[in-house]
C-alpha cells in the first residue's frame, strides 16, 4: 500500500488525476520467435517492454478491476486469469464429458478460437462498459488515459523503428 500512497501523492498524481504519463504508454516491441519457426508472419511473438512503474501500477489496477468484476465472470472462464489455464479448462471439460458419458448422456462440443482476441479489443467499447460492471470512476478514468495515445516501436538488436500510435487492442502483457 505504500507504493500506492506514493503514486497518489506524487507530482503526476497518476491515479487521482486519472493521468498516465506519456513515457509510461510507450513500448519497445521485441519480436521473439516461436520455435520451431515456420513463417515469419505467424511465428514471431511480440513482447512489449514498458516502464517498470507502469507495470507495477497496472498490477494494482488490474486487481481492483478483478475485485469489481470477478463475481460476474463465468466459472468456466479460464483465459487471462491467474491460476487458471488451458490445462485447467481441459481437465474440466474432460471431467464433464466423462461424467456425461458414464451417465449415458451425449456430448456435444463447439470450440471457438478468437485469434489474437486481445489485439482486437475496441477501447471505446471497453471503457463504455466498465462503469456498468462496478469498476469505480477513478479506475475507469485512469484506464482511459492508459489506453489512449499509446505508442510503440519495434526494436531489433540496436535498431529502432519510428514510433506508431496504437488505436486498438490491449498492450501486450497488460
Amino acid at each position: 500500500m505504500g507504493l500506492i500512497n506514493i503514486l497518489l501523492r506524487s507530482q503526476c498524481g497518476t491515479l487521482r488525476q486519472g493521468h498516465v504519463p506519456k513515457i509510461w504508454k510507450q513500448a519497445n516491441v521485441i519480436p521473439v520467435p516461436i520455435y520451431p519457426p515456420k513463417l515469419v508472419e505467424n511465428d514471431l511473438r511480440p513482447i512489449s517492454l514498458t516502464a517498470t512503474l507502469s507495470k507495477i501500477l497496472e498490477s494494482f489496477v488490474g486487481g481492483w478491476i478483478l475485485e469489481a468484476v470477478g463475481h460476474q465472470l463465468d466459472t468456466n472462464q479460464y483465459g487471462a486469469l491467474k491460476q487458471r489455464s488451458t490445462s485447467h479448462a481441459l481437465v474440466s471439460v474432460l471431467h464433464h464429458w466423462s461424467t456425461a458419458l458414464d451417465n449415458g448422456d451425449s456430448v456435444r462440443a463447439l470450440f471457438v478460437d478468437y485469434s489474437k482476441a486481445f489485439n482486437r479489443v475496441d477501447h471505446s467499447t471497453l471503457l463504455n462498459k466498465m462503469p456498468t460492471t462496478g469498476v469505480t470512476k477513478l479506475v475507469v478514468g485512469w484506464l482511459y488515459s492508459f489506453l489512449n495515445d499509446r505508442q510503440q516501436r519495434v526494436k531489433l538488436s540496436s535498431s529502432l523503428s519510428d514510433w506508431t500510435l496504437i488505436t486498438g487492442g490491449m498492450p501486450q502483457g497488460s
